[in-house]
């Protein structure tokens, strides 16, 4: 389960054990994710869902898909009102902004509308919308709140939508408690203890173990990783293995496959496809990998954290507020640099254990579920009191 979806669990999963709402999710398909649903008995109605954005690629294919989309929308939209339109729906929460159809389903039952903005749809992906412009910012300057999951998607909204109301709330991962911003000498020298443990644990190792969860896809940038590592290779650093978590594009892991080959990589990287028990890999990683050039937020930038270790990540998108250069981790801009932040990851124990500490004291202060959570409570609270 991708970052989207998992946010949306652990939301939908929160909401119902406040006891303040009752929460009915709409979900295109029965799987892991009704599964959960059942077991805490929350209630859902699977009906399909149609992006109301697509990839651009060319005008004839996409003019062939729009024709289809629009209708297929417009007959979801027919379906969700008939179901809905005596349930009394407060609030629509709709979880990303390539659906539009929540926004939709509002505008026709009376309702607010609050809309989660979780990426770049056009910048990561190249997509664009099936309806007019002018409709599309009609429906966002609609919408009660538009969330956003972190102040880079924030300024990005605002620009292309400024008569939307756009507020931030970063999503959270479960945390065992958080941090206090102030430190006592005991917990400082606790820490000190945990990074002397991370040492011990990082010295032992014969490679430095890098880990990369995500989609394949070229937005997440796996290619640099791998070309990285071919840098390291020249450089007769081969004391590293770079594990790839996911699936995704078929076609873009047989290029990832074909780089890996053409360097002789193949004892250094390994493309493990979907990997149900992550847990594993962060305990089994030494340090956390993310490459995107447009990452809305990164659940797995702060699982890497909240695990323990240091992360490299991409100087842009969300993931410098996330990562503390320096101090949690390492941002760079080009090849050479993420070459270069693993190679002194990878020569450095100490350094690397010592960001690996600050950084999840970072995570559990910044980035929890419960402050997530109580966030978007008091944005369900003020659009039911503007209801009113």
């Amino acid at each position: 389960m991708y970052g989207a979806n998992r946010a949306l669990l652990d939301l939908v999963l929160g909401v119902k054990a406040s006891g303040e709402y009752e929460p009915v999710v709409v979900i295109p398909a029965e799987g892991d994710f009704t599964d959960i649903l059942k077991s805490k008995g929350i209630d859902f109605f699977i009906c399909g869902i149609t992006q109301w954005q697509a990839v651009f690629r060319e005008p004839v294919s996409f003019a062939l898909k729009k024709r289809k989309r629009l209708a297929a929308i417009a007959r979801e939209t027919d379906i969700l009102y008939e179901h809905f339109k005596d349930a009394g729906i407060d609030i629509i929460h709709s979880n990303s902004s390539v659906i539009g159809t929540g926004a939709l389903l509002a505008e026709r039952l009376g309702c607010a509308h609050i809309w989660h903005i979780r990426e770049f749809a056009r910048e990561h992906y190249g997509m664009r919308y099936f309806y007019p412009g002018d409709r599309v910012a009609e429906l966002y300057g609609k919408a009660k709140c538009l969330i956003a999951i972190s102040d880079a998607v924030s300024d990005n909204c605002k620009k292309k939508y400024p008569d939307a109301k756009v507020i931030r709330v970063y999503d959270g991962v479960a945390a065992d408690k958080k941090v206090p911003e102030e430190e006592t000498e005991n917990k400082k020298a606790s820490e000190t203890e945990t990074s002397d443990k991370e040492d011990h644990k990082r010295s032992d190792r014969e490679k430095t173990e890098f880990l990369y969860t995500g989609y394949l896809f070229p937005a997440k940038h796996q290619l640099d990783v791998i070309k990285a590592a071919a840098l390291l290779k020249k450089k007769n650093k081969t004391g590293f293995h770079i594990t790839f978590a996911g699936d995704g594009d078929p076609a873009y892991r047989k290029k990832l496959e074909a780089c890996i080959r053409k360097n002789g990589l193949e004892d250094n990287v390994t493309i493990s496809g979907f990997v149900k028990d992550v847990k594993r890999l962060l305990a089994e990683a030494d340090v956390g990998i993310i490459a995107s050039e447009y990452e809305g937020f990164g659940l797995v930038t702060v699982e890497y954290m909240l695990a323990g270790l240091p992360v490299i990540g991409r100087r842009s998108g969300a993931t410098p507020e996330i990562v503390s250069d320096g101090e949690s981790g390492i941002l760079y801009d080009d090849i050479n640099g993420l070459a270069d932040a693993m190679n002194r990851l990878m020569d450095d124990k100490k350094l690397a254990g010592e960001m690996g500490v600050k950084g999840e004291k970072r995570a559990k202060a910044l980035f929890t579920d419960t402050d997530n959570l109580t966030q978007i409570m008091q944005v369900y609270d003020n659009g039911n009191k503007e209801k009113d």
